[in-house]
């Protein structure tokens, strides 16, 4: 659905989006994968972990990233758009390549193990288990350290403007929806590393633990999917007779706020960046 719209929609070429575009698709393939039965090829069974545990190492790197743009397009708005594709380019390559690296990693040290459907990183040899959890607990910790940061000065920023625009001092952006937004994305990304934290510790029971995943990657995918852009354009794309009327006048992106100077030096209140 999400490709569907980037494809009919310009709205949804934005860098945001293509972040949220890639989640989607490592979520998809991440899941498919599990249920990819290829038996003992040895030709298919090695490629299956590698993008398997790939995948899941990537999924922690995107939710990152869509942090690290959605605070730096909201409180460095100037500095972001005149950077954009490097800052997103830069996390794009940096997750992939940090992911990769521990994949290739962990199948070259460890082998592979079979959990019925698929095949996995194996950690079965004691010493295999001490530094692969090492290295999954240093790797967890950078990324969810980075989310909490992002996540906990976004939340402070719009605070601020959500109390200036209750005291009439700035126009009111929706400052109350983002604000929810925000704390659902630091509750959501905090879970996930939370959860994978579980699961490298043997937290969970071995025959629950793909369900536990994939309801979570249902609640992130429901968090990042479901907002305002992807609301509004779905229903001017099939419903464009009510969308006209709901929205006679619509701008381009909907926005939280851009402090910028005007042509006499001041500063104003501008329209500037929303993934919502």
């Amino acid at each position: 659905a999400i490709i569907f719209l980037y494809v009919k929609s310009d709205n949804f070429k934005i860098y945001p989006c293509y972040n949220l575009l890639i989640l989607s698709i490592v979520i998809f393939c991440d899941n498919i994968l599990r249920v990819i039965y290829v038996g003992d090829i040895t030709a298919l069974k090695y490629p299956q972990a590698i993008l398997l545990t790939f995948l899941d190492k990537f999924l922690l790197t995107t939710i990152t990233s869509q942090a690290f743009i959605t605070f730096m397009g909201v409180c460095k708005t100037q500095f972001y758009f005149s950077k954009e594709k490097c800052i997103f380019l830069t996390t794009l390559f940096v997750g992939i390549i940090i992911s990769l690296a521990l994949s290739i990693l962990y199948i070259v040290r460890n082998g592979l193990i079979n959990y019925g459907t698929y095949w996995y990183t194996s950690d079965d040899i004691e010493n295999s288990v001490r530094v692969k959890r090492i290295s999954d607990t240093i790797f967890n910790g950078i990324f969810l350290l980075i989310n909490i940061i992002c996540s906990v000065t976004l939340l402070i920023f719009i605070t601020k403007k959500k109390k200036e625009a209750d005291l009439g001092y700035i126009e009111n952006l929706d400052y109350g929806h983002h604000h929810t937004r925000i704390i659902l994305m630091l509750i959501i990304s905090s879970l996930l590393f939370i959860e994978s934290y579980l699961i490298i510790y043997d937290k969970f029971p071995s025959d629950e633990v793909d369900l536990i995943y994939l309801i979570t990657c249902i609640i992130i995918l429901l968090y990042y999917t479901i907002n305002k852009i992807i609301i509004k354009e779905t229903m001017r794309i099939f419903c464009r007779g009510y969308y006209d009327k709901k929205y006679p006048t619509i701008k381009k992106n909907d926005s939280i706020t851009d402090e910028c100077d005007d042509e006499n030096g001041n500063r104003e209140e501008n329209d500037s960046y929303s993934e919502d």
